[in-house]
């Protein structure tokens, strides 16, 4: 965490840009304290109008009212940007920098979003991951994530086990249903997020349906020569029948190494990103730099090449700890709430941002739309570490429930919602 976000809190964070705020900054401790003897004043800088250091150009400057303790001013943030307010104190008539803060201003149909970091697909015991399903939730709840989808290896039931763990216990941290689809004779792998009934269920209990359902459309397509037309009709009846049972379809790590080879061959990584009969690209996941870039970089050329498809950043987890694939890769999401429908709804709209970030790296490497992206930066340096700071202690909570502590319960129960209150504190409200 920046060490200005220790030392005081400036709130709210992010404004609309249609209306003035009143903004309070708060000193968060002694050696923070402000004298109420002195003068101060903030330079408010818009960072897409020139540079930081330009001080020339005569940024607006503000004087600040002390009250309780703290200092106040209003503004009106007109453009949506990143806004550095650089608070001042006149010493000896000369005004020096006493610190330097941050806001974000959005336009009316950004302001009514919120961000939710998660996770689409992750596996734990019950297929081929170390902890329970349980244990999972809470560790990712632990690390920062408001919501997760329990993906295990042609199983929906371990998702429905973590939802019912916790299913008495009110959270701000959601849990979806969600299973990796392995569809016969069909290599590539599927991600279901969300759907109300199990699509391997579907060809385990008749599989002469499946293949028949599959002949049909098989002998209605007309692809490239040299494509495995079985392989793209039966991913044709995967995506559809995701979004039968409620659901959103993933296409899954596309150049993952398995056995030394690709998962999908390129040209028919291409063509699924050309005809885009899913409904999101998982761009990265937990698995090499190597296999990330090659995934990123046949996404970037198909957009230019005007074949755009919305992306999610996922794990692929298959432990939570020290396992060094947790947490390597995920998403936030700008959604109007963190339910399936809102969340699916917000990555079709490309409001999904994927966040990439090895061992040992200050900050992740981040993918999506430029206007999404932008604000998310702000979001993952302004406003995530306090968000992480009370995610640990829930997580840390919800673990020792699911282990029987029923003291845990009680205690999760007063403060799971806290992450919902900090946004209601650091979005501004109409004054």
């Amino acid at each position: 965490m920046k060490t200005t976000l220790e030392y005081y809190d400036i709130f709210p964070k992010i404004l609309c840009t249609e209306r003035e705020a009143e903004i309070t900054i708060r000193p968060l401790g002694v050696h923070a304290a402000f004298d109420e003897k002195k003068k101060y004043r903030v330079k408010i800088i818009p960072m897409n109008e020139t540079l930081l250091n330009c001080s020339d150009k005569g940024y607006e400057a503000l004087d600040v009212q002390h009250c309780n303790g703290n200092l106040q001013f209003r503004y009106r943030f007109t453009q949506e940007e990143q806004y550095v307010v650089l608070l001042q104190i006149q010493e000896d008539g000369v005004w020096t920098n006493c610190c330097e803060l941050r806001v974000y201003s959005v336009k009316p149909d950004y302001f009514k979003l919120r961000p939710y970091r998660g996770d689409m697909h992750c596996h734990t015991c019950r297929s081929d991951g170390k902890e329970g399903p349980a244990i999972v939730a809470a560790n990712y709840r632990k690390s920062g994530f408001d919501f997760l989808s329990i993906t295990d290896h042609g199983q929906y039931e371990p998702a429905q086990e973590a939802i019912r763990a916790f299913s008495d216990i009110p959270m701000s941290f959601q849990l979806f249903a969600g299973e990796e689809v392995h569809p016969p004779k069909n290599n590539c792998h599927t991600v279901h997020f969300g759907g109300t009934y199990s699509i391997n269920q579907i060809f385990r209990e008749d599989p002469e349906k499946y293949e028949r359902e599959v002949d049909e459309i098989e002998n209605k397509l007309e692809i490239p020569e040299g494509l495995n037309t079985r392989e793209y009709a039966s991913l044709l009846w995967v995506y559809r029948n995701i979004r039968e049972a409620g659901g959103m379809a993933i296409m899954a790590h596309p150049c993952w190494i398995q056995d030394e080879a690709y998962h999908i061959r390129r040209d028919m990584y291409r063509y699924l990103l050309q005809t885009h009969p899913f409904d999101a690209l998982e761009l990265t996941c937990g698995q090499s730099l190597e296999e990330n870039q090659l995934q990123i970089s046949l996404w970037q050329q198909m957009r230019e090449e005007g074949n755009v498809v919305p992306v999610v950043g996922s794990s692929d987890s298959h432990g939570t700890v020290n396992s060094p694939w947790f947490g390597l890769s995920k998403m936030i999401v700008l959604s109007e709430e963190c339910t399936k429908d809102a969340l699916i709804d917000a990555v079709k709209a490309r409001r999904a941002v994927v966040l990439e970030q090895y061992p040992g790296e200050p900050l992740p490497r981040v993918y999506g739309e430029n206007r999404a992206l932008e604000f998310v930066l702000f979001l993952v340096t302004e406003y995530m570490p306090l968000h992480d700071e009370l995610c640990f202690e829930e997580g840390r909570l919800m673990k020792a429930y699911a282990c029987g502590d029923q003291e845990a319960g009680e205690e999760l129960r007063r403060i799971g919602k806290r992450t919902d209150f900090l946004t209601e504190k650091y979005w501004a409200k109409e004054v």
